[in-house]
C-alpha cells in the first residue's frame, strides 16, 4: 500500500515537473518571439568633479526623465512607497496570483473596476508599453512583467520604476521632480517633500506642487497619519510633513559651463550619469574674469573671447568657457570658440623648437640668420619689418620673429613638422596638409584652442602629451599619454618662454616672488582676427583667444594687448604654485660654452664664448662655421690659398666667414663688417666652394599663371667678391645683371630648370612648374 501510495506520489511530480517544464518552455518561446520593448531613454545629466549639478538634457523621447537610484532615498521612505504599491514585490514573480483573485472577486461583485492588482512590475510594464486598459492588454502587462523579473533584479526594477513615475507634464522620476519643482538635489529634500512625490504619481496633473499645493497638502496629511501610526516616521518626521508648504514652483534646470557640458554629452552620448573633470568654482572665476576682461574689448569691436584650463597633474579640463555668455544671441554666444578652427598667429613656434632640438639641430643660443627671404613665392618678413641679420635662437622665439622661423621651418621641412604637431595633439594640420605651406608657422593654418593648449601642457608634463580629460580622474581610458617630445627639449623651450615679459610683473623680480611662474606665448593671426596667449605654470595650462567668431579684424587686436592679460589673470587667481620653478632640470640636461658668433661649439679659433643649454643625448656636436684662419700678408691687404703661398710673408689671422646672405644684408643697410682681405690676383688655382645662392624661385616651387603677362623675379645673392651674375632658363641666355639685382622673366607653363652662373664660374639651378590658374 505504501508503495503504490510512493508510486502516485512520484508519477504526480513527474507530471507537475513535466507541465512546469511546458510552461518555462512555452515562456522562452514567447520571451524569444516577443522581446521586452526598449527601456525608456535616461536624461543625461553632467555634474563636476565634486558632485556638483552642471547641467541635465531632455531625453531623447524630450521628457525629463533623469536615472534615480533606489539608495538616493531614505529607506522608511522606501519602505513606505513599496508597503503602498506593491507590499510583496520582494517576493513574487512579477505578479501577485492573492491580488489578482481578490480584485476579480471585487469587480465582479461590485459590476465595475473597483480594485487593480498591479504590482511595480506590471506598472514599469505600462510605462514601457503605454495601451488601452482592457483585459487583453491586461494579460500582455502580465506577460511583460513576467518578462522583467526574468531579466532583472529587483533592484534594477525598483529604480527604474522610481526613474519613469509621472510627476506632472514631461517630468518623470523622483530626481528630475527634485530638481525642477524644489531646484535642488533629490538628497537635499526633506521628508515631506519626498513623501509628496511619492504621492503626484496617483493624479500627476491634479497633485503637482505647481499647481495644486493645496490638494497635495491634503493628501500628505492624510496619508501620513497611517504611517506615523505604523511607526515609519519619526516624530521629528511628523513635524516636517505637518509644518512643510506643499507649493514648488518649477523652474528650468540650473546650467553652469554650457559649452563644456555640450562638448561631454558629444563625447559619451551612451552615459546618463557622468561625473565631469570641471571644477565649478574655478569655471566660475574663469567665466567672470572673461566677462570682466571683454568688457572694454567689446567697445573695440572684440566681442568674443574663449578660455580653457588644463591641471598638468591629470591633463583633465577644469574650466572651459566657449564664449563670455552662451544666451547672448548679439555675439553669437553659442558658437563654441574652444572648437573653432582658427588662425594660430605665432603660438606653433614653440613646436617648431622643440621638433628641431629633439632633432639636435638647435639650442637656446644657436645663432640663426634674420634677413629677408624669399619663402616658396611669399616673402618673409618679421612684424615690425626690421631685421636683426644674426639673432639668438632664444631671442627668435621671445620676440617672435618671422623670417628665422620660416627658415627653420623650410630646413626642418614641412611634412615633418605637420607629422610632429600631430604627435603633440594638433591633428587638425594633417587634413589641411595638401593646401598648406611654410606659412603655416606664422599662422597659416587653421587649429583650435582645445589643441593648443592640449599641446602646450605637454610642455610642464616632461614632453609628454595626453588628449585633454573631460572626464573626472578614473573616467577616461588609460595609456592615453606619448612622449612627443623629449624632457630636455621641455625643459629648454620652458626656459626660453619664461623669459618673455609678463604684463602682470613688469620688471620686478621682488613681485614675481608672490605670483606662479608662467610661460607662455602670444600670436596674433593675419588680419588681427585672433588674438591668442597660451601658457602655463607649474600646475596649469591656460589657453585664451580673442576676436570676433564672424572672422572680422579688429586694428587693435594683438595676442600681447587682448589675450595675454587675460592670461595672467586666471593663473595669478587659481595656481597655487607661487614662485616656484615650473620643471626641474633633467638629468640630459648640461651647460656648455659655445662660440657666441655661431652659437655652436668652438673651433679652436673661437675667442669670445658663451654658456649654452643642450642635451646631452640630443645634440649634435657641430663646430662653429664662421670663426676662420686667413694667411695674409704682412700688411693685411692680400690673403694666400696654400697654392699661391710660396715664399711669400704671411701671418695668421682669425676673421668672420659669414654667409653671403648676411654679409649682402649688412651692405644693403650701411653695416660695417670686417673681412679677409681678397684672395692673391696672381693665384691661378680653380674655383671651388660653393656657387650662388639663388633665394627666388624656389626649388620645386609650383607658380599659378593669374594673369595676362605675369613675370617671374630671379634673384641670387654670393660673396661680397662676386659682382655678375649670368642667368639662364632651361640652357637659354637671359642676360648679365649685378650680383643680388634682380632679373624679370615672363611665366611660361610647364617645367623649367633656372640657372645662376657667376664670375668664378660657380653654378646653380633650382626646378620649378607653372601651371595656368585652371590647374590650381
Amino acid at each position: 500500500m505504501i508503495r503504490k501510495h510512493l508510486l502516485r506520489l512520484r508519477r504526480a511530480g513527474a507530471r507537475l515537473l513535466a507541465a512546469l517544464l511546458t510552461v518555462l518552455g512555452l515562456f522562452a518561446l514567447l520571451n524569444a518571439a516577443f522581446p521586452l520593448p526598449p527601456l525608456k531613454p535616461y536624461s543625461s545629466v553632467i555634474e563636476d568633479r565634486h558632485g556638483a549639478f552642471l547641467q541635465a538634457f531632455l531625453a531623447a523621447d524630450g521628457r525629463w526623465r533623469l536615472q534615480t537610484s533606489p539608495a538616493e532615498i531614505p529607506d522608511r521612505l522606501k519602505n513606505i512607497l513599496v508597503r503602498r504599491e506593491d507590499r510583496w514585490f520582494y517576493v513574487h514573480p512579477g505578479i501577485n496570483p492573492f491580488a489578482v483573485a481578490r480584485a476579480a472577486i471585487q469587480n465582479v461583485i461590485a459590476g465595475r473596476r473597483v480594485s487593480g492588482a498591479s504590482t511595480i512590475t506590471m506598472q514599469i510594464a505600462r510605462m514601457l508599453e503605454p495601451k488601452e486598459r482592457t483585459y487583453f492588454h491586461k494579460g500582455i502587462e502580465v506577460f511583460r512583467a513576467l518578462q522583467l523579473e526574468w531579466k532583472y533584479s529587483k533592484r534594477e526594477l525598483l529604480e527604474m520604476y522610481l526613474s519613469m513615475i509621472p510627476l506632472g507634464g514631461n517630468v518623470e522620476g523622483l530626481k528630475s521632480a527634485a530638481l525642477l519643482y524644489y531646484q535642488t538635489p533629490l538628497e537635499r529634500l526633506n521628508i515631506a517633500q519626498l513623501f509628496d512625490l511619492t504621492l503626484i504619481p496617483s493624479d500627476p496633473n491634479g497633485l503637482a506642487p505647481d499647481r495644486n499645493p493645496g490638494r497635495l497638502l491634503d493628501l500628505r496629511r492624510r496619508q501620513a497619519r497611517r504611517w506615523i501610526a505604523a511607526g515609519y516616521f519619526t516624530r521629528s518626521d511628523s513635524a516636517a510633513i505637518w509644518n512643510t508648504d506643499a507649493a514648488a514652483s518649477r523652474r528650468p534646470l540650473s546650467r553652469y559651463a554650457p559649452h563644456f557640458c555640450l562638448q561631454v554629452r558629444a563625447r559619451y552620448p551612451d552615459r546618463t550619469e557622468i561625473r565631469s573633470s570641471l571644477d565649478l568654482p574655478t569655471q566660475r572665476t574663469v567665466e567672470q574674469l572673461l566677462s570682466n576682461h571683454l568688457r572694454p574689448w567689446r567697445q573695440k569691436g572684440v566681442p568674443n573671447g574663449a578660455v580653457m584650463v588644463i591641471d598638468n597633474a591629470t591633463r583633465e579640463v577644469v574650466a572651459y568657457a566657449g564664449s563670455e555668455n552662451f544666451d547672448d544671441s548679439s555675439a553669437h554666444g553659442q558658437v563654441d570658440a574652444v572648437q573653432a578652427l582658427r588662425s594660430p598667429g605665432s603660438t606653433l613656434k614653440p613646436l617648431l623648437y622643440a621638433l628641431l632640438m629633439d632633432r639636435g639641430e638647435l639650442t637656446p643660443r644657436t645663432r640663426l640668420l634674420d634677413t629677408p627671404y624669399d619663402a616658396e613665392g611669399f616673402l618673409a618678413e618679421n612684424y615690425d619689418g626690421s631685421y636683426s641679420g644674426l639673432v639668438y635662437a632664444d631671442e627668435a622665439l621671445q620676440k617672435s620673429l618671422n623670417v628665422p622661423m620660416v627658415r627653420l621651418l623650410k630646413d626642418a621641412g614641412l611634412p615633418a613638422f605637420i607629422d610632429f604637431a600631430a604627435r603633440a595633439g594638433i591633428s587638425s594640420l594633417e587634413s589641411q596638409k595638401s593646401k598648406l605651406g611654410l606659412s603655416v608657422i606664422l599662422g597659416g593654418c587653421g587649429v583650435t584652442l582645445e589643441e593648443l593648449t592640449g599641446a602646450y601642457a605637454s610642455f610642464p608634463a616632461g614632453g609628454k602629451y595626453a588628449a585633454p580629460g573631460f572626464l573626472a580622474r578614473g573616467g577616461e581610458e588609460p595609456g592615453r599619454e606619448v612622449q612627443a617630445f623629449s624632457a630636455s627639449t621641455a625643459y629648454m623651450v620652458t626656459g626660453i618662454l619664461e623669459g618673455l615679459n609678463r604684463p602682470d610683473v613688469p620688471n620686478n623680480a621682488e613681485s614675481a616672488m608672490n605670483v606662479p611662474r608662467v610661460a607662455f606665448k602670444t600670436g596674433t593671426s593675419y588680419g588681427r582676427r585672433d588674438a591668442w596667449s597660451i601658457g602655463y605654470s607649474r600646475d596649469y595650462t591656460v589657453g585664451v583667444w580673442a576676436g570676433d567668431v564672424t572672422m572680422r579684424g579688429c586694428a587693435d587686436l594683438m595676442g600681447s594687448r587682448a589675450a595675454a592679460p587675460l592670461l595672467f589673470d586666471i593663473l595669478n587667481s587659481i595656481s597655487t604654485a607661487r614662485g616656484q620653478a615650473i620643471l626641474s632640470m633633467p638629468g640630459d640636461v648640461g651647460v656648455r660654452l659655445v662660440c657666441a658668433e655661431s652659437g655652436l661649439l668652438p673651433n679652436g679659433r673661437c675667442s669670445r664664448l658663451i654658456q649654452d643649454l643642450y642635451s646631452i643625448s640630443r645634440t649634435l656636436d657641430r663646430q662653429c662655421p664662421y670663426c676662420m684662419e686667413y694667411l695674409v700678408s704682412q700688411d693685411g691687404t692680400v690673403s694666400y690659398c696654400p697654392t699661391c703661398l710660396g715664399t711669400h710673408h704671411y701671418r695668421a689671422v682669425t676673421m668672420e666667414d659669414y654667409p653671403a646672405e648676411l654679409l649682402n644684408f649688412w651692405k644693403s643697410v650701411g653695416i660695417a663688417f670686417p673681412m679677409a682681405p681678397p684672395h692673391n690676383p696672381l693665384c691661378t688655382r680653380a674655383f671651388s666652394g660653393d656657387g650662388p645662392t639663388i633665394v627666388s624661385p624656389s626649388e620645386a616651387m609650383v607658380y599659378y599663371v593669374i594673369s595676362h603677362g605675369q613675370q617671374l623675379a630671379l634673384q641670387a645673392t654670393s660673396g661680397l667678391d662676386i659682382r655678375h651674375h649670368a642667368w639662364y632658363l632651361d640652357d637659354a641666355y637671359l642676360g648679365r645683371r649685378p650680383a643680388g639685382d634682380l632679373l624679370f622673366v615672363p611665366l611660361r607653363e610647364g617645367n623649367h630648370t633656372v640657372t645662376c652662373l657667376d664670375d668664378k664660374g660657380r653654378a646653380t639651378s633650382v626646378h620649378f612648374t607653372v601651371k595656368g590658374a585652371e590647374g590650381s
